[in-house]
């Protein structure tokens, strides 16, 4: 009988990753294409963060692993909300407002929570377990499904496909230009010099605009933007990110260095 069990638990465990990985595969457009409420009373939809990263958590306050999860969400969040533009989404399914405000309050959650009271939106993404996270890249496709409260490392190789740009310190900067096969600087600063002029795998390029270099490069190519400040990075990294570039970066200049 306990081995009856077993076989029949490990049988619903691949019956759910299954599904999860079929709906994954057929979904070439992510959900809710609806707005949900947060919290902080404003209407959120995926709509409103094109061009940028964002992951997906279906959570509910009575979830354990999902209060597991939710801090180190916050974590990642705080790491790369400025240098990366990350937008992480806790999407509660069927639980009425004050229960789920109580628990961001304790744990201290910063990203928005949004109000799903009657699991249309779980239904959508044919949500089966919880925790259940997605991970959408910047062209607003959905890339990769964790399923289950997993490891630091694991979401951090996830999130590794959606991040297609962000912020890099000096030493981090140093760091892709000696690690990296090809790279091409794209400098937009007013007085331009190229600060690695002895390195051969470094292309440099001295640009007015997005639009001058967004026909002429490679998207699969590795990029670094020199920019007057990170606002200005984020956005054109914004702007080349939509038009398909997967890898740059912008050195971060309103930062202490190092």
């Amino acid at each position: 009988m306990r081995e009856r069990k077993k076989l029949f638990l490990i049988v619903g465990i691949l019956l759910l990753l299954f599904l999860g990985i079929h709906f994954l595969r057929d979904r070439e457009e992510p959900e809710p294409a609806s707005q949900l409420p947060g919290l902080d009373g404003k209407l959120y939809s995926l709509s409103d963060f094109r061009g940028e990263p964002v992951v997906i958590s279906f959570s509910a306050t009575w979830c354990p692993p999902c209060r597991r999860e939710l801090p180190l969400l916050q974590k990642i969040y705080e790491e790369y909300k400025d240098k990366a533009r990350l937008n992480v989404l806790v999407i509660d399914s069927g639980e009425p407002r004050d229960k789920v405000e109580a628990l961001a309050r304790e744990l201290g959650i910063t990203f928005p929570v949004l109000l799903d009271e009657e699991g249309e939106v779980a239904r959508k993404y044919g949500v089966l377990y919880l925790p259940t996270l997605y991970f959408v890249d910047p062209l607003g496709n959905l890339v990769a499904q964790v399923i289950g409260a997993q490891e630091e490392s694991v979401l951090r190789g996830k999130l590794d496909q959606v991040l297609w740009f962000r912020g890099l310190r000096e030493a981090e900067v140093k760091n892709l230009v000696e690690l990296g096969s090809e790279i091409t600087i794209l400098d937009f600063r007013k007085e331009s010099t190229n600060p690695f002029p002895d390195r051969e795998n470094i292309s440099y390029q001295v640009v007015d605009g997005v639009d001058s270099i967004v026909s002429s490069l490679p998207r699969e190519g590795v990029c670094l933007l020199l920019v007057e400040s990170n606002e200005e990075g984020i956005e054109i990294g914004k702007a080349l990110a939509v038009s398909g570039f997967q890898r740059v970066y912008y050195w971060m200049v309103d930062v202490p260095q190092g």
